[in-house]
């Protein structure tokens, strides 16, 4: 009997497959198999029913079965990716999660960009930059973000250590280490492509900059580096949370320079629309119970550069508190 017979009869009615015929299908094969976006696919399969049951938990049967079949003798070469977002599909991970105990006996967990490295920034350089400035010239820049922090410590409105952030500096080049801390909190909102959509947001960031010649202007691409006027950028926020939209018209940007932030700043600097931006960056989680918004140690953190009057900012963010509607 050939291979592709093993299963014949699980077809009609459908039956998983139980665990010695995952082994006579594998024994002596050398496969990857790789199961993608499983949670979508189980919440879709929950309305199929299949007699007492639905396909859902056949498939989390058959899954089960596979997953004891791999570790015995014969199915040595067989290796098993599942991914399992479990964090975007609620409904799906839930029958998924009935796996975890199995696969915790036998599995190997990995993070494909772990949160607490520098991973982040590595593949953010890869995909958008063919070269960087030599470990000189990130040093200088990093020694003049470290006398804005110590300024911001002389005037009691962060505790911020200058000489941990010139090591994250060097870290992050040419990004802000605001980016990884405030992408952390909604990295996780349903649809959100993780990796792949922080790449493409910052790709935007990074063409907007170099074509409107703001990149001449700046030391480190920040959080807040976005152009909430240009469409491009804003169909990519809403993909992350739409349901801020009015936030960005009144507070923060709108045509003809009618919004609170672009009031406050007059053309005379950019202090309260970067607070602004800032501070929308880091309210798009859609969580339980998330961490949204900054209080004004983390604002002044992370808005600390070389040339920044931050007496300046104080006032920007006093005016900020009294006139926006939803920041």
């Amino acid at each position: 009997m050939g291979k592709k017979e093993l299963f014949k009869d699980l077809y009609s009615p459908l039956q998983a497959p139980g665990q010695r015929a995952w082994e006579n299908l594998l024994s002596g094969e050398t496969l990857l198999i790789l199961l993608d976006e499983l949670p979508p696919y189980l919440e879709y399969a929950r309305a199929r029913s299949i007699g007492n049951s639905d396909l859902a938990q056949v498939t989390a049967t058959a899954l089960s079965n596979l997953l004891v079949a791999i570790g015995r003798d014969g199915c040595e070469r067989v290796c098993l990716v599942i991914t399992d977002l479990s964090g975007s599909y609620e409904q799906g991970s839930a029958v998924l999660s009935d796996l975890e105990k199995e696969t915790h006996r036998t599995a190997m967990t990995l993070e494909p960009v772990r949160m607490n490295s520098d991973e982040l920034y590595h593949i953010l350089r890869t995909r958008l930059f063919e070269k960087l400035p030599r470990d000189n010239e990130i040093n200088e820049i990093a020694q003049g973000y470290a006398g804005a922090i110590r300024d911001a410590r002389q005037m009691d409105i962060t505790n911020e250590s200058p000489e941990q952030f010139t090591t994250r500096i060097h870290a992050a080049y040419p990004f802000h280490p605001a980016v990884r801390d405030l992408y952390a909190r909604f990295r996780e909102n349903p649809g959100f492509q993780q990796t792949r959509g922080l790449i493409r947001l910052m790709r935007i960031v990074v063409s907007r900059l170099w074509h409107t010649g703001a990149a001449d202007r700046r030391f480190l691409i920040n959080a807040y580096d976005l152009d909430f006027n240009d469409q491009e950028t804003l169909s990519e926020l809403a993909q992350i949370n739409s349901s801020l939209e009015n936030a960005i018209a009144h507070d923060i940007a709108q045509e003809g320079g009618g919004s609170v932030a672009e009031q406050i700043d007059a053309g005379q600097s950019t202090n309260a629309q970067d607070a602004a931006r800032l501070i929308f960056m880091s309210s798009l989680s859609r969580a339980t119970n998330p961490t949204l918004g900054l209080n004004r140690s983390e604002i002044f953190h992370y808005l600390a550069a070389p040339g920044r009057d931050l007496s300046g900012l104080t006032r920007a963010l006093d005016e900020l508190q009294r006139d926006a509607w939803y920041l």
